[in-house]
């Protein structure tokens, strides 16, 4: 490597490969400086300080060489990819009251890091980045559960193969069935692999809100038993800031007071989260580090020190899929750990997932399976041998109900009606908010039983009310659980990892991966169950004529999943588990066209593969490697960039007096406040993107919209545009409608 003044000292084999070293230095404000042009101030034109400055890139480069391993002869352009988060954190935590200003000039790079040794490791104490563990790595010690007779919980199902998993380099799969303790399993050789001294932390990744929220307590409970005092687990998602009113629970925005300075520091950003012992977050925050976002290369630091758990991994589109593979491959290059979980997984995924790592995974229907993908692209699979861990079966009666475009008629409300006079608890899941907004109205006129509804399209304080009182109406804890008979109009928001409990489930047609998922919320937990609903029923609405899946078509645009998942509802009286997690879940996402099925459907499908997700997955390789200015990572405006769904305009319902903006609780909602994301975030609703012609009129801000309304009455706001009107309100959420 040679500038004007001759050799630098340091051999690459590659032209540009030093300057790629120095640009991940360089970008500790956030960017990276992929093609800065620099010119030295006066200052740097006197000899010795250029000629100091040039050696202190040679020693900088070898120290790092030798902290990452890195052979610069060998590999010239493989930067590490933890590189320029490193660089990033030890720029912050250097630039600390912890350590004073160096003023003599003589002092050699060894020296200066000797000299500092003590204030290092208290800073690095001070603000949360090290913890010590505790001897505890079994799941009798990480979670401590009594039952009643006082004897510990013991492993059950997978969680019986821990002690069996190699401690080394590798991507983990684990299927299993809901409820199984995947979760458990997880965590305990997440713990095994930190004793072993391949990760320093843990992230756990969830697909929603309301998932990683309901994560937070489990992974409190085992922090205290994983780490000696001091401890750190960081809730990160958009909208964090107001979920916990505990203070001792604190969240990436930092808005509790903290007693202690790692709290501060490692809440002063969402950026930070992933710094500290466990990380909890929605998946979007995990596939923002591959994205273009400032200082995306600090969460990508703390995902590739840390074993990196992602749940439901089936739950995403392809386009999440192609960010989520750009995540993985960088844990492979940075020498990580990830575990995905899953219920299970059609083959495709798991060969896409597998490919990530570069290796390739066999075809097998063992399950519940462990499939482990190590660095030398060997795999090895492990399942349960001992027949009393093998899950119970479990066979669920099916119902179909057929009605025009799957939508509900006043027989099906009826016999809704009924069954919850009846005593039970019932779950109607719709696949549309409107949908779901539309049938809660219905019911609630035809009945005095209560009615809920729980769907996407509230504003974030309101819908983390209803989930709260969601989860303790239709949950585990029997004291918190309504009385008597109850109905809950949802949509996909329950789908995923609550654990809610319901004596009857309704359904509109869904993917058979997703339908099992529904059904894993009916009789999750043993209980008393009304008269007539002794044994699990699951009712599915299908199309009244073949094929006219009405506005569902918009949510799942893979036909063949729905006519196929149609099929095997209409021709089983029965689902049984486990074995259907694999016969039903693999025929139904199966490549080839069935015998029977139509040329139309299978065209229908390489189109939907052709356009959609060939073309989504395309865009998130494209955006992966994108060198531009990037985007804030403190605004929703960043996460828009993690989902290529619908849900991807954001709406701010808002009043208006005189030329200023306020939330409908008439707080100011000022732009130049540093609490402005703060409201937007937690104040704004998550709209279609087919309504932007709709909202056309209305002011738009840094990609938010402002939807101007007027309070009607008590927790009802209202606005017209044009021909349409749109009502907010705390019961229904955001409805829009014809005037």
């Amino acid at each position: 490597f040679i500038d004007e003044m001759g050799l630098y000292g340091v051999d690459f084999c590659a032209e540009d490969a030093a300057c790629e070293w120095m640009q991940q230095v360089a970008g500790h404000h956030g960017v990276i400086p992929y093609s800065a042009n620099y010119e030295a101030p006066a200052v740097f034109e006197q000899t010795f300080i250029t000629e100091r400055d040039r050696q202190a890139r040679i020693d900088w480069i070898r120290d790092l060489s030798l902290l990452f391993q890195v052979d610069l002869n060998a590999v010239p352009e493989t930067v590490p990819p933890m590189l320029a988060g490193f660089c990033s954190v030890c720029d912050w935590i250097g630039s600390s009251e912890h350590f004073a200003y160096e003023t003599n000039p003589e002092i050699s790079l060894a020296d200066y890091l000797n000299s500092r040794a003590v204030q290092a490791n208290e800073a690095l104490t001070a603000f949360g980045l090290l913890a010590q563990l505790k001897t505890n790595e079994t799941l009798e010690t990480l979670f401590p559960l009594y039952t009643p007779a006082g004897l510990l919980y013991k492993p059950r199902g997978l969680q019986t193969l821990t002690e069996q998993l190699p401690l080394v380099q590798n991507l983990t799969l684990i299927e299993a069935p809901t409820g199984s303790g995947k979760t458990e399993t997880a965590l305990v050789y997440a713990a095994k692999l930190l004793h072993q001294g391949l990760a320093d932390s843990i992230i756990f990744a969830l697909p929603t809100q309301a998932t990683a929220n309901a994560m937070l307590d489990r992974l409190e409970a085992m922090a205290d038993n994983l780490f000696a005092e001091g401890a750190n687990v960081v809730l990160a998602h958009g909208k964090s800031g107001l979920k916990i009113a505990n203070a001792d629970r604190q969240t990436a925005q930092g808005q509790e007071e903290a007693s202690q300075q790692a709290v501060r520091w490692l809440t002063a950003s969402k950026k930070r989260a992933f710094l500290g012992q466990i990380g909890v977050c929605t998946i979007d925050q995990v596939l923002l580090s591959v994205l273009p976002v400032k200082h995306k290369f600090v969460r990508g630091f703390g995902i590739q020190k840390s074993v990196l758990i992602v749940d439901e991994v089936h739950a995403y589109d392809s386009y999440m899929y192609g960010l989520l593979e750009a995540v993985l491959r960088l844990q492979h290059q940075a020498g990580g750990c990830a575990l995905l979980l899953s219920a299970t997984l059609p083959q495709q995924q798991r060969e896409d997932l597998a490919r990530s790592w570069q290796a390739e995974v066999e075809i097998t229907k063992t399950y519940p399976l462990i499939t482990q993908i190590y660095s030398n692209q060997t795999t090895r699979c492990f399942a349960i041998t001992d027949s009393r861990h093998l899950p119970e079966r479990r066979e669920v009666a099916l119902e179909s109900w057929k009605l025009p475009e799957l939508q509900f008629n006043e027989e099906s409300l009826q016999k809704i009606i009924d069954a919850a006079e009846q005593g039970a608890k019932i779950a109607v899941i719709c696949n549309l908010v409107a949908d779901a907004q539309d049938l809660a109205q219905r019911l609630a006129k035809l009945t005095d039983i209560a009615v809920d509804l729980f769907h996407s399209r509230f504003r974030f304080i309101d819908r983390q009310q209803k989930e709260v009182t969601v989860k303790a109406l239709y949950g585990k804890d029997v004291s918190k659980r309504a009385k008597g008979g109850r109905i809950l109009v949802a949509t996909q928001v329950v789908e995923q990892s609550l654990d809610l409990d319901f004596d009857w489930l309704i359904t509109q047609l869904c993917p058979v991966d997703l339908l099992f998922q529904r059904i894993g919320r009916l009789h999750r937990h043993p209980r008393i169950r009304p008269a007539g609903f002794e044994q699990p029923r699951c009712v599915v609405i299908v199309p009244e004529q073949a094929q006219k899946y009405g506005n569902s078509e918009y949510v799942y645009e893979n036909i063949r999943a729905l006519w196929r998942t149609e099929h095997f509802v209409c021709n089983n009286d029965s689902v049984v588990f486990p074995e259907a997690y694999r016969d039903w879940i693999e025929q139904v996402y199966q490549q080839q066209p069935w015998q029977d099925e139509s040329s139309l459907m299978t065209e229908a499908y390489d189109k939907y593969k052709r356009e959609v997700q060939e073309v989504a997955h395309g865009i998130a390789k494209t955006v992966t490697k994108f060198k531009v200015e990037p985007l804030p990572d403190e605004s929703d405006k960043a996460t828009t960039l993690t989902r290529d769904g619908e849900m991807n305009l954001t709406l701010l319902p808002v009043l208006k007096h005189q030329s200023k903006f306020y939330t409908l609780e008439n707080e100011w909602v000022d732009k130049q406040s540093k609490q402005y994301w703060e409201h937007v975030s937690l104040n704004s609703v998550g709209v279609p993107k087919s309504w932007e012609t709709s909202l056309s009129a209305c002011i738009k801000k840094e990609g938010v919209i402002y939807l101007v309304m007027q309070k009607m009455k008590e927790d009802i706001w209202q606005a017209e545009l044009g021909l349409e009107q749109f009502l907010y309100s705390v019961l229904l959420g955001l409805v829009r409608d014809k005037k």
